[in-house]
């Protein structure tokens, strides 16, 4: 049957409580899981599930032994049930951001190369200046960290691609130096420095996974010299694209910071597709509606403070010489 937040149902009003189980019942895909993630029993999460579902008259999860996967009413409730909670954290962190920068929670949300290679030396200079704000980091490919941003579960967001999403706000915030790396030993056309090999479409290509603003910027790459499609090898992370690289298996498009370990060392080189240098923009972004703490506005303060002072691709200065921002 449909059903509509804050209807009757037996005589009563939709249990929240009930309602945020089975979110993240179907979010951690497993009984198990969530019960970890709220502190309870696994047998207490399964009956939370089966009491919501007699409350609502209907089947929420479509169970197959062990497995399950949200029924079509299911997955309708859990849109509301993730928009609610989103909602409850935006209330929480509008009452929040009054508050002074003596204490309080700043989580960010960061592309994977973004995560590990760009923000370590901010972290350290905002924890110095604000010692007592409890600092997150959460590491995921731009498609989650935009998801996040909707589900209000992160303060700050910088990814390394677009997001085709009117709610969300993106703005500039640095460039990065973008390389292709090929194996220090591989056939004779690389050894030799033919360029034309990048455009052999028997090249075999390591990409990230789709929803990537690495594999977005790859893929506008090799579309630019005429590969539309070439044979590809997908794998999870730039540092698993060099790696891969360099145990020869074939081309990469990387970061140049991701690869300046494995260049120093010999494993791999740089190769050239006869484009010239290759830039990729790095993004903030915001929900235009949303309060904005007071510890966020800090971070995004020495974000661009530390654009500006230490230039495109210089992560291993330190921003602390950058100014304070003020308050």
């Amino acid at each position: 049957m449909a059903c509509k937040l804050g209807m009757h149902y037996h005589g009563s009003y939709m249990n929240l409580h009930l309602l945020r189980i089975f979110v993240t019942v179907v979010e951690a895909n497993s009984f198990s899981r969530a019960a970890d993630l709220l502190g309870i029993s696994q047998p207490a999460t399964s009956k939370a599930v089966r009491e919501l579902e007699a409350q609502l008259d209907t089947v929420l999860l479509d169970r197959r032994g062990k497995r399950f996967r949200p029924s079509e009413p299911g997955q309708a409730l859990y849109g509301h049930g993730r928009a609610i909670f989103a909602i409850e954290r935006e209330a929480d962190e509008a009452v929040r951001s009054f508050y002074t920068l003596e204490s309080g929670r700043l989580v960010i949300g960061a592309s994977t190369t973004i995560a590990t290679y760009w923000l370590p030396p901010l972290l350290k200079t905002f924890h110095a200046r604000h010692p007592r704000i409890e600092l997150r980091v959460i590491g995921a490919n731009t498609q989650r960290i935009s998801e996040l941003l909707l589900d209000c579960q992160v303060d700050v967001a910088l990814v390394e691609g677009l997001v085709a999403d009117t709610r969300i706000e993106i703005r500039p915030w640095r460039t990065e130096e973008v390389i292709v790396i090929a194996p220090r030993e591989a056939d004779s056309a690389i050894r030799a420095g033919d360029a034309s090999f990048g455009s052999d479409a028997s090249a075999t290509w390591i990409m990230r996974e789709r929803g990537s603003g690495s594999r977005d910027a790859t893929e506008r790459l090799l579309a630019e010299v005429g590969l539309d499609t070439p044979r590809t090898i997908e794998v999870f992370s730039n540092e698993a694209v060099v790696q891969a690289v360099a145990s020869g298996i074939g081309l990469g498009v990387v970061p140049k910071i991701c690869a300046r370990d494995q260049l120093a060392l010999g494993r791999v080189r740089r190769h050239s597709l006869g484009t010239g240098l290759i830039r990729r923009q790095l993004y903030r972004m915001r929900l235009p509606h949303r309060p904005v703490s007071q510890s966020a506005l800090a971070f995004e303060a020495l974000l661009a403070a530390s654009a500006a002072a230490t230039g495109v691709d210089s992560p291993a200065q330190d921003p602390s010489q950058a100014p304070a921002p003020g308050r």
